[in-house]
C-alpha cells in the first residue's frame, strides 16, 4: 500500500478527516503506517486553509498499538526493534506539537500506543463499547509512550492501569478524564465531526495558541509562563483575525477568519 492508501486524507472545507486504513492488522502501528501518519500530519500542518482534523481508524479497531509482529520479526533477525519504538515516539511528538486541534474518533480497541495516539489528540470521542488499555506488562514489552497521561487521570490510576494491564471501558475513561465524550458505536465519526466543526468555527490562530498554551503548562512550571505567554500569543495579538473578531463582536455578526 502507498502512504495515501494507509492513511486516507479527505478534505471537508476547513476540516480534514485522516483515516488509518490497515484493518487487517487492526491499525497496529507498523513502520509503514507510522510513516504514513507522519506524512498526513505534515500535510495537515502545512495547509493553511485547513484548521482542524479528525483522526479515525477503519475496521474493528481505532488502533491496537505497536505492531508486535514487526517487533518479533526484528528481534528474530537480530534487528533493533527499538527503532520502531523511536518512530512511534516521533509520531506522538509531532501530533502534540502540530499546533492545530485534532479530534480522535475512537472505536473498537484503543490499546497501548493506540491509546497514546488518541491521547495525543486535543479531544477524544469514543464509542460506548470501546476497550482501552495499557497492556505492555502482560506481554513483557517496554511501556514507553504514555508520558503525561498520569497528569490527566492521576498517578495512582495510571499506575494501576499500567501494572495490571487490565482493559477498561469508555465510560470509565470519560469518568477519569481521559476522553471527552462517549456515544453510541455507530455515532462516533458523526459526533467527532460535529465537535471538530464546532471547534473549526473559532479563530484558527487563537485555537493553535490556546492548545499550545495548555500543553505548555503540562510540562513547565508557573515561573516559566510569563515569558512563554508572550511568545505563544504574540502572533494572535498582531493578527488580522483578532481585529476581525473584535469588529464582528462589536457589529454583532459572524467573523470571517483568514488565518493571518
Amino acid at each position: 500500500m502507498s502512504s495515501q492508501d494507509l492513511v486516507e486524507y479527505e478534505r471537508r472545507g476547513n476540516l480534514v478527516v485522516m483515516t488509518m486504513n490497515r484493518p487487517e492488522r487492526m491499525n497496529a502501528l507498523g513502520s509503514e503506517l507510522v510513516a504514513a501518519l507522519r506524512a498526513a500530519l505534515a500535510r495537515f500542518r502545512d495547509e493553511d486553509d485547513v484548521w482542524v482534523a479528525v483522526l479515525a481508524g477503519r475496521g474493528r479497531a481505532f488502533c491496537t498499538g505497536g505492531d508486535l509482529q514487526d517487533m518479533k520479526a526484528l528481534t528474530e533477525s537480530a534487528g533493533d526493534w527499538v527503532d520502531s519504538v523511536a518512530g512511534v515516539s516521533a509520531l506522538l511528538d509531532e501530533l502534540e506539537s502540530i499546533g492545530k486541534p485534532v479530534v480522535a474518533a475512537v472505536h473498537g480497541f484503543c490499546m497501548g500506543a493506540g491509546l497514546s495516539l488518541a491521547h495525543g489528540c486535543a479531544l477524544v470521542v469514543a464509542g460506548e463499547s470501546t476497550k482501552f488499555g495499557i497492556p505492555e506488562t502482560a506481554i513483557g514489552v517496554p511501556n514507553y509512550s504514555y508520558f503525561d497521561i498520569w497528569k490527566f487521570v492521576g498517578a495512582r490510576r495510571a499506575l494501576e492501569m499500567s501494572l495490571t494491564a487490565d482493559p477498561f471501558g469508555a465510560n470509565y475513561a470519560r469518568e477519569i478524564g481521559l476522553i471527552n465524550r462517549v456515544v453510541a458505536d455507530d455515532q462516533v465519526l458523526e459526533e467527532a465531526l460535529k465537535l471538530a466543526e464546532r471547534v473549526g468555527r473559532n479563530a484558527p490562530l487563537a485555537l493553535a495558541a490556546a492548545q499550545r498554551a495548555i500543553r505548555f503548562t503540562l510540562h513547565h512550571g508557573r515561573e516559566e509562563w510569563p515569558e512563554a505567554a508572550g511568545q505563544i500569543w504574540d502572533g494572535v495579538l498582531k493578527s488580522d483575525d483578532m481585529k476581525e473578531g473584535l469588529a464582528a463582536f462589536k457589529e454583532k455578526r459572524k467573523p470571517v477568519w483568514k488565518n493571518r
